[in-house]
């Protein structure tokens, strides 16, 4: 690791929250776009199970310039947790398919940080397009050193890859290495909070476009499904 540096912290304008965020941001055009999609599936799930949503375009605009763009969510979950119990990210380039299943349920409150680890031949990937995390200490100490890794800063998987060493997996292998002090502060969620191409549920909660270039076309596809079985429009 680099020099330490303190995660960005951005002005606190209302007191700590007791209830759960749901949040998301995008730079640039292609996944303000997908978060445009997101948004409003995304809100309906919010609203169905009593939790707070914020999905925070930023069109020329970053929260941490010194850094490629996917460490902003960092800044954001850092700053979000100082209000909230528990905070739900997101990726842009997700979408929710079915509301219906409230994901706290599958949750134990004593852990920091829940998320789907993606099991793709014999590669194993902690996958952070969708993260939940806990307001507790553990997880802020976790959170320092994955900011702080600088191994990873313009690696391919940027934080997850950061995340996935501070857990014991090795992120160029995509393999688990072994336990580390902080293996058991996360907990691994089914694949339909998180489903992928390659890693897809038979019918998944969340779909999560990981592949390049974005396949834009079908994300609108499911968000019209969205808007004709759901919100029935």
């Amino acid at each position: 690791m680099g020099k330490s540096t303190n995660i960005p912290v951005l002005p606190l304008k209302w007191k700590r929250h007791e209830r759960t965020l749901l949040c998301s941001l995008a730079t640039g055009g292609e996944h303000i776009e997908m978060l445009e999609l997101l948004a409003p599936t995304a809100s309906h799930y919010a609203r169905l199970h009593g939790m707070d949503c914020l999905m925070l375009p930023l069109p020329g605009k970053r929260l941490e310039p010194s850094r490629p763009p996917a460490w902003d969510k960092i800044v954001l979950i850092h700053h979000m947790l100082k209000l909230y119990d528990t905070v739900i990210w997101i990726d842009a380039d997700a979408i929710i398919c079915d509301p219906h299943k409230d994901i706290r349920a599958v949750l134990d409150r004593r852990i920091p940080m829940h998320l789907v680890v993606h099991k793709i031949g014999r590669r194993m990937i902690p996958n952070t397009g969708v993260w939940v995390l806990r307001s507790l200490s553990k997880t802020f100490e976790m959170l320092y050193y994955v900011w702080n890794d600088s191994r990873y800063i313009n690696h391919r998987w940027w934080e997850q890859a950061a995340l996935m060493d501070l857990i014991g997996f090795d992120p160029e292998s995509a393999s688990f290495r072994g336990q580390t002090p902080y293996t058991a502060h996360v907990r691994f969620i089914d694949r339909e909070w998180n489903s992928r191409q390659a890693d897809c549920a038979a019918n998944p909660v969340i779909y999560h476009y990981c592949s390049s270039p974005k396949p834009i076309d079908d994300m609108y596809r499911r968000y019209d499904a969205f808007v004709r079985n759901v919100l029935q429009l």
